[in-house]
């Protein structure tokens, strides 16, 4: 078991890594643009990146899910061939097409993206050209990635991350600053890097798939993926519908203020992405062993006390360290925004119940029950958007931050409820309890009055934590064990 979750381990860190590459994009622009947009400009940028991230669940419509399940589960590599051949053409030519209906309809969609459409400067519609071409290459450069994480290439996943966000923020620091681009700018930057990577990765494309589609099981992947459509729209919706409602209820100015607090979710973001991309392929890989549903156990105990872990740390810290006057630099992020990081804390948690929701979906995969997905993501996409619009005219961006979280939590139960019947886990629930008993006594002793000036002495109380779960007998003895093995292997090197 340990050596599988090690393996585990391995993947989730490199492919956190990569998520971190991605998502540094949204973290270092984050100060950069916070210093040089007012919030309501910020506010529109992000209104249109959540048109984007809708969208392109539809231009995806589930085949990322059909992609994996299949290509792992098929050993026979001309078969894989003709299944990554499969999903990829019929892919370029729903892309192709739904790129030229976004086109067409642009400016009925800046008027639905907007209340306001000035917001987004002199020519928004321009905005949702760059859009359809970088929704156009991002989808279509999901595929190879996704070989990867199939194939388990960690490290040329990496390196195409790393070059597509290093060409993304430089463009967009040249664009804007050098260029006077404003919003365009940022777009246009993305498009660009979109473009690079596609043109970069369609070798390692060709070089293996078939140039052929296999129709007489194009219905059977329709049908595994298909299901999967709503179920994204309705997880989108509980991610992004916030800040669409936040403009119609209170304003424009709001989003932005509350998008730079939740961007900084990020950091959790990694973590819980990271572990989801390998996990895919892990469980699909494993799921013949005898010890499968134990180490499937053994995994979400072990996620919840590293992302446990990482909430203090990032509590603790990240508030502080983006409002602290640095020297040469000043402070991160513009005071402007200041109020919007103090819902920080609850998108961590948000994020955690987020990567609970991928545990449990092992029994999805392995029985094919996807039809349960709509259910669960339905009834949570409903929770939050009632909840909002009842809420966020009273309590403003606090309501939507809170309702993130109660949405997530609602999609991981409920998901955990209806598969089990199919797929019974047996999860360690008496450990589970104990780290989440002992992360509440630390979080209580975290808001001691004397502590609030000395951030930094905060970090103290994350040794405590694990004191804390020693006391309660949280670890085994075969736990212990390894640690202990693997720390006289580190000493004898």
């Amino acid at each position: 078991m340990f050596f599988q979750i090690r393996r585990l381990l391995k993947h989730s860190a490199v492919y956190g890594l990569g998520h971190v590459l991605t998502r540094m994009v949204s973290f270092l622009l984050l100060p950069y643009l916070t210093h040089y947009m007012a919030p309501e400009q910020y506010g529109a940028l992000t209104l249109i990146y959540t048109f984007i991230a809708l969208a392109l669940v539809i231009y995806g419509y589930g085949f990322d899910m059909t992609f994996l399940r299949y290509y792992i589960l098929e050993t026979d590599p001309q078969r894989r061939r003709d299944i990554f051949g499969t999903v990829f053409w019929v892919s370029l030519g729903t892309s192709v097409l739904f790129s030229l209906a976004v086109l067409a309809a642009g400016s009925l969609l800046t008027k639905v993206i907007f209340e306001n459409p000035s917001v987004a400067g002199g020519n928004p519609t321009y905005l949702i050209l760059l859009s359809a071409g970088i929704m156009f290459c991002e989808n279509l450069g999901m595929y190879p990635y996704l070989y990867l994480r199939a194939v388990e290439k960690s490290v040329p996943y990496i390196l195409m991350k790393l070059l597509g966000i290093s060409t993304h923020i430089g463009l967009t620091l040249v664009l804007i600053s050098g260029f006077h681009r404003g919003i365009a700018g940022v777009f246009e930057a993305n498009f660009i890097a979109s473009l690079l990577q596609l043109a970069l990765l369609l070798p390692l494309v060709l070089r293996n798939l078939n140039f052929r589609i296999l129709f007489d099981r194009l219905g059977e992947f329709l049908r595994f993926g298909l299901p999967n459509l709503p179920s994204q729209i309705f997880v989108m919706l509980v991610e992004l519908a916030d800040r669409k409602l936040l403009e119609l209820l209170i304003g424009i100015g709001i989003v932005g203020i509350y998008s730079a607090g939740y961007k900084l979710g990020l950091f959790m973001s990694v973590v819980t992405l990271g572990f989801r991309f390998a996990w895919q392929p892990f469980f699909l890989s494993i799921a013949d062993q005898p010890d499968a549903k134990e180490t499937f156990a053994r995994v979400f105990t072990y996620y919840l006390l590293a992302t446990g872990t990482l909430f203090f740390l990032l509590d603790f810290t990240i508030y502080p360290l983006m409002t602290t006057q640095l020297p040469y630099v000043g402070v991160l992020i513009d005071k402007n925004y200041w109020e919007g990081l103090k819902v920080f804390p609850i998108i961590l948690l948000a994020h955690i119940c987020n990567g609970a929701n991928a545990n449990f979906m092992v029994g999805v995969y392995l029985k094919k029950k996807t039809s349960l997905l709509p259910i669960v993501t339905g009834v949570a996409a409903l929770v939050n958007i009632v909840s909002n619009l009842i809420f966020i005219p009273i309590y403003g961006m606090w309501a939507a931050a809170w309702n993130t979280l109660i949405a997530y939590f609602t999609l991981a139960a409920l998901l955990y409820i209806l598969i089990q019947p199919h797929y019974r886990i047996q999860y360690e629930w008496k450990r589970i309890w104990m780290i989440l008993g002992c992360g509440g006594v630390i979080y209580l002793l975290s808001l001691i009055p004397f502590l609030q000036p000395y951030w930094y002495m905060k970090l103290l109380l994350i040794p405590v934590f694990f004191v804390l779960l020693k006391m309660v007998k949280f670890f085994l003895p075969d736990e212990i064990s390894a640690v202990r093995r693997r720390l006289a292997a580190f000493k004898a090197s």
